[in-house]
């Protein structure tokens, strides 16, 4: 059964003549003929009475018309909902970044931004685990951008042709422990200790990568025992919190935990990483509504 059938039955029901209704859908009266037998083939029973003119319907034709009504009432209805649903799924700006930017950087950053641009669909995802995988996501037009934490002084990649890249702010990360029994941190680095020291923070390609090179570079000497990992910095706090295990934590998560002596720093300022929040999009792909939210981050640069 189509649904042009039941537009021929509903207008045949209408107009009383084949030559009229078949004008009308515009269609030979032929064509309009098989058409309507194949409806009452299917439906298993005559639709319409022949015999006198203008034809009229049968009772099972009666009986069937306010459910064709109702059939092609709803196909259109689920159509437009449907084509509505693209158009809505197509002007939506997908990015791709850690559970920490979700849950303190971007929606402020969003908002900020709401006088600048009058796109409001967005998509935030944070199931990938590694550098690869966000940037793999980019490439292939799974996401339109990537927000990550990045050094300053060593980009993520040189590719200019592939992946073009913009500062949106900066961030400082800083070693935070529970206080020990007279208040002070648990473990010191520069100290150097000899004991492996609990990490919330692993050396592994799942850890943020200027963590994990700040560890290796300024801290390659110590032992890192990782006994936790978690990309959510609320997460890590609540860990650190518990005296479960160090970790580097964004200042403006914890700037009230250290000013009430729940949380001490590991080490000296000079020893926080200092991060670039960068945003990245991939060049292979044009999208309108991409291009056009990534002209107003090119535009706020330049003012």
């Amino acid at each position: 059964m189509e649904i042009k059938w039941l537009k021929d039955f509903l207008v045949l029901s209408d107009a009383g003549n084949f030559r009229i209704a078949a004008e009308q859908r515009c269609v030979s009266q032929p064509a309009f003929s098989r058409r309507i037998q194949s409806l009452e083939q299917w439906a298993g029973a005559s639709l319409f009475d022949r015999s006198n003119q203008p034809i009229k319907l049968t009772e099972a034709g009666k009986l069937f018309y306010p459910t064709a009504e109702k059939i092609i009432t709803i196909a259109q209805t689920s159509k437009l909902d449907i084509l509505a649903q693209i158009t809505k799924d197509s002007e939506k700006i997908c990015f791709a970044t850690l559970s920490s930017l979700a849950q303190v950087f971007i929606p402020t950053w969003l908002k900020n931004l709401r006088v600048h641009s009058d796109i409001s669909q967005f998509e935030v995802r944070t199931e990938y685990d590694t550098l690869e995988e966000y940037f793999s996501a980019l490439e292939e037009n799974i996401v339109d951008f990537f927000i990550y934490f990045e050094n300053p002084k060593s980009r993520f990649h040189d590719d200019k042709k592939m992946f073009t890249s913009l500062k949106l702010g900066q961030e400082t990360l800083v070693p935070v422990s529970s206080p020990n029994e007279k208040g002070a941190s648990r473990w010191w680095l520069p100290d150097n200790p000899v004991e492996p020291i609990p990490c919330l923070h692993t050396l592994s390609s799942r850890s943020p990568s200027p963590i994990r090179n700040h560890m290796e570079t300024k801290y390659g000497n110590l032992i890192f025992k990782s006994v936790y990992q978690s990309s959510i910095s609320t997460t890590l706090k609540a860990m650190a919190l518990e005296g479960f295990g160090l970790a580097w934590i964004p200042s403006a998560h914890i700037a009230d935990d250290i000013k009430n002596g729940q949380l001490v720093r590991a080490a000296n300022k000079a020893d926080d990483i200092i991060v670039d929040i960068s945003i990245y999009r991939c060049n292979k792909y044009s999208k309108p509504h991409v291009d056009k939210f990534w002209q107003v981050l090119l535009d706020l640069r330049r003012s």
